[in-house]
């Protein structure tokens, strides 16, 4: 009898611990974005199912060398990581890529300038006037006919060499849409129809493609498996290019994207 009891307490306790586990980690689903951490707003956009990190290793040869406004050319290393030619130490780059139209992150992005602009403190008229300085990043009116992602890097060992900016700061959409595009496992594709560059190291590459087929159909449902996300002209897994689990991103019978 002590057993069994034992058993079922010791049963009862990890189902406990999974639920607030599981709790934890969905966060972003059970609790309103405007009670969100700061540690929790930038989970979202750094450590969620709707952001993907890649680090790799850039040789640089005198200047970031574009193509038609295409990233350097690279050869994936020993180590796995992706390396250009060169006889300069290399840099080492966290890319992160966020599906910018999805709803948590665009939650994500307007919590933390709320708790930049102490929007706690704010009386009503400042509330007011805070939120419509943000409906447009919050509503997004354009992710209702694209899906947006964005793009941006850092590096660990040279402070202030922003990749994607070099590339992207002076890329013509018509030169970079001949090979930037988004696709599902089946290689549905769509292309790019819309480009925000970064104004300044640190800032965002924005791209856009269209939601719907001629038909009106999405590209991604959920019944798909997988986002590609294509932003160089390498393989898929190369440099900046990046593959999402899209059985993550469904909520309530959605794909959040």
């Amino acid at each position: 009898m002590v057993k069994r009891t034992s058993t079922l307490l010791v049963g009862l306790i990890l189902f406990f611990s999974w639920s607030v586990l599981a709790r934890g980690q969905n966060f972003w689903s059970t609790k309103p974005f405007v009670e969100w951490s700061k540690a929790e707003a930038e989970q979202v956009l750094n450590d969620s199912p709707w952001a993907k990190v890649s680090e790799v290793r850039i040789r640089k040869e005198g200047q970031v060398r574009r193509v038609a406004g295409a990233p350097p050319s690279m050869e994936r290393n020993e180590t796995n990581s992706t390396t250009s030619t060169g006889a300069e130490v290399p840099i080492d780059f966290v890319f992160t890529l966020r599906l910018r139209s999805a709803l948590p992150v665009r939650q994500a992005l307007v919590r933390l300038k709320q708790m930049a602009a102490k929007y706690n403190q704010m009386d009503p008229k400042q509330r007011a006037s805070f939120d419509a300085s943000t409906k447009g990043l919050l509503e997004c009116p354009a992710c209702d006919s694209n899906y947006v992602v964005s793009l941006t890097s850092k590096s660990r060992n040279s402070p202030g060499a922003d990749a994607v900016y070099s590339v992207f700061k002076g890329a013509q959409l018509e030169d970079i849409k001949r090979y930037i595009y988004i696709a599902d496992e089946q290689r549905h594709r769509r292309e790019l129809v819309h480009f925000v560059p970064p104004k300044a190291p640190g800032e965002e590459a924005i791209f856009f493609f269209p939601r719907l087929d001629e038909k009106g159909n999405p590209l991604f449902t959920v019944d798909s498996k997988e986002i590609v996300v294509n932003l160089t002209y390498n393989e898929v897994n190369m440099f900046t290019n990046f593959r999402i689990d899209i059985t993550k991103l469904i909520d309530n019978g959605r794909v959040l994207f």
